[in-house]
C-alpha cells in the first residue's frame, strides 16, 4: 500500500475576473448558457479560475463554502466558473484567489475587413454568427486573438468602446467578428493594443 508523502496546496493557475459583467459579455455568455449550469447576469461578479488538478479544485470549492460563498458555481475539469451580485462575497473571492495576479494579455492579434457582397452573403453571415445582423454593402471587421486569463474579460473590456449591435459574431476560442468602419477598426485596435 501506497501512502501519499506530499501535501498539494492551492494551486491557482490563473483567475479571470471581471467586476462588472457588461450587457454584451453576459448576453454572448448566455448564447453558450449550455457551457455552465447557470444564466450570466449583466452587472454581476465573474470569475473562471484555472487550477492544477483535481484535488486542487476541491479544496477551492470547501474553502469558498466555509467562508461563505452562496453565489453560482460551475466545474468544468479543473475550472470553476463563478457568480454573484454581491460584493462581500466577490471581496472574499479575490482575497483568496488575487485575481490582479493575472491581468489581461492579449496576443496574435489580427484584423481583416470583408464587405458583405449581397443579401445572399448577408444570410448567410446571419445564420453563420449569432450576434447582431449584417446586411449588403456592411464592412465586417473579422478578428483573430490569443487571450489570458479568458477572452470574456476582453469582451468586457470593449464594451466600453463599441456598440453590443456592432458584434456580429464572438468565440471565447478567439475569434470575433464586428461590424464597423475603417476608424472605428482603429479604434478598437488602438483600445486593444494596451493589452499586448
Amino acid at each position: 500500500m501506497m501512502t501519499a508523502t506530499k501535501n498539494i496546496e492551492k494551486t491557482i493557475i490563473s483567475t479571470s475576473y471581471i467586476s462588472k459583467l457588461a450587457a454584451h459579455t453576459s448576453t454572448f455568455m448566455a448564447a453558450r448558457s449550455k457551457d455552465r449550469t447557470f444564466l450570466p447576469a449583466t452587472g454581476a461578479h465573474w470569475w473562471l479560475v484555472s487550477l492544477s488538478n483535481p484535488i486542487s479544485v476541491e479544496k477551492f470549492l470547501s474553502h469558498i463554502f466555509s467562508i461563505g460563498f452562496y453565489g453560482d458555481i460551475d466545474v468544468r475539469g479543473n475550472e470553476i466558473e463563478l457568480q454573484t451580485k454581491y460584493q462581500a462575497e466577490a471581496a472574499m473571492i479575490n482575497a483568496y484567489c488575487s485575481p490582479e495576479a493575472f491581468p489581461i494579455t492579449i496576443t496574435d492579434l489580427a484584423a481583416e475587413a470583408i464587405y458583405v457582397t449581397n443579401d445572399n452573403h448577408a444570410l448567410l453571415c446571419n445564420q453563420r454568427y449569432n450576434g447582431a445582423l449584417s446586411y449588403g454593402g456592411e464592412r465586417l471587421v473579422h478578428m483573430q486573438f490569443s487571450v489570458t486569463p479568458s477572452s470574456w474579460a476582453m469582451l468586457n473590456v470593449l464594451s466600453q468602446v463599441i456598440s453590443i449591435h456592432a458584434i456580429v459574431h464572438f468565440d471565447p476560442n478567439g475569434y470575433m467578428v464586428l461590424k464597423a468602419s475603417k476608424d472605428e477598426e482603429q479604434r478598437i485596435i488602438h483600445h486593444l493594443e494596451s493589452y499586448l
